[in-house]
């Protein structure tokens, strides 16, 4: 046991000063696999004994993570993170760069894991069960990890998330929204904005029901979204577009028919930019189709092709003109 320890405190010794080999940090990825118990973990003070401990910067550190990331097997990855763990990622923080782990989730006392996605780039998420979860940006989502045999599969959400649900006999698969309404779900594919009192539920194939805490119910087919608003207590079916309902997913903003005042205040917000109009009128302008949403330049581009338009950006503002007036 003790030369096991001491193997694993060699080799997060030499990831930091990236002296690992390939084999050797799949070594170390597959140990931390293994969910090791808290006293099997190197003590902060036993990796802090190195007498010239290395000072990386921050690029490099994002170098050694993209490094060990490539050599993730493809299989999902569901470490055991607990208090000690979490003691050796802070110690390591400025020098693995830790802190590009912006996907961030950890399990507690009741066998819920936590996602938060805290990034401009929508994360998946796959579960044991094979169900695949795309998580949009600032969304986070509970996953209950112990149904147990017959028991309902269930998850909490908190903002938007669209779901690819495997199918299996007997354990239900069940969506909380934060907007009071629960999804029970067959096999099926759907998509589930939960936004402070509102909620909408978008089925892209299969069949979902929603339910709300009043008591209400709607079977939805595909192509159908069900809209509920908590303040009103109403449960709306509508016809949709399920593409741009769920553009998301491509890290793709979609507009139909909106001003551009409202298309900049949405790009804006999405990367902390002021917006300034040269004319008031140009706002007015009326926009239809996609931009991307992790791409400032390219949504920048397509918004002055679209219009003749020149964006002018300085100082965390984008100024909006007319290229004939400049």
């Amino acid at each position: 046991m003790e030369e096991s320890k001491e193997r694993i405190r060699l080799l997060f010794i030499k990831l930091t000063k990236r002296e690992c080999t390939r084999e050797e940090r799949q070594e170390l990825l597959a140990w931390l696999q293994e969910n090791p118990a808290p006293e099997h973990l190197p003590e902060v003070e036993d990796l802090l004994q190195q007498e010239n401990w290395p000072v990386m910067p921050a690029d490099t550190a994002n170098r050694v993570f993209t490094a060990i990331m490539q050599q993730t097997p493809s299989k999902p990855v569901i470490p055991l993170w607990r208090r000690t763990v979490f003691r050796v990622a802070a110690a390591l923080v400025p020098l693995v760069g830790l802190a590009a782990l912006v996907l961030f989730f950890y399990r507690d006392k009741n066998d819920k894991r936590h996602f938060a996605n805290n990034t401009r780039q929508v994360q998946t998420i796959r579960l044991e069960d094979g169900t695949v979860i795309s998580l949009n940006q600032r969304s986070s989502l509970t996953v209950s990890t112990s149904p147990g045999k017959n028991k309902r599969r269930e998850v909490w959400l908190k903002g938007e998330a669209f779901f690819t649900v495997i199918h299996q006999a007997g354990n239900p698969f069940v969506v909380h929204a934060a907007s009071g309404i629960d999804i029970n779900v067959l096999g099926t594919a759907f998509n589930v904005s939960s936004i402070d009192n509102n909620a909408a539920v978008v089925l892209n194939e299969g069949s979902v029901k929603v339910n709300t805490s009043t008591g209400d119910a709607l079977l939805l087919h595909p192509g159908e979204m069900a809209d509920y608003s908590a303040s009103t207590r109403m449960l709306t079916r509508l016809k949709v577009d399920t593409l741009f309902q769920t553009s998301w997913r491509y890290n793709l903003m979609a507009f139909k028919g909106e001003s551009l005042r409202t298309v900049m205040q949405k790009l804006g917000e999405q990367y902390d930019y002021e917006i300034v109009f040269d004319q008031e009128e140009t706002g007015e302008l009326l926009f239809t189709g996609y931009i991307p949403s992790d791409n400032l330049q390219q949504a920048i581009a397509t918004i002055e092709q679209t219009f003749n338009l020149k964006f002018i950006l300085q100082h965390r503002i984008i100024r909006v003109s007319n290229k004939k007036i400049l």
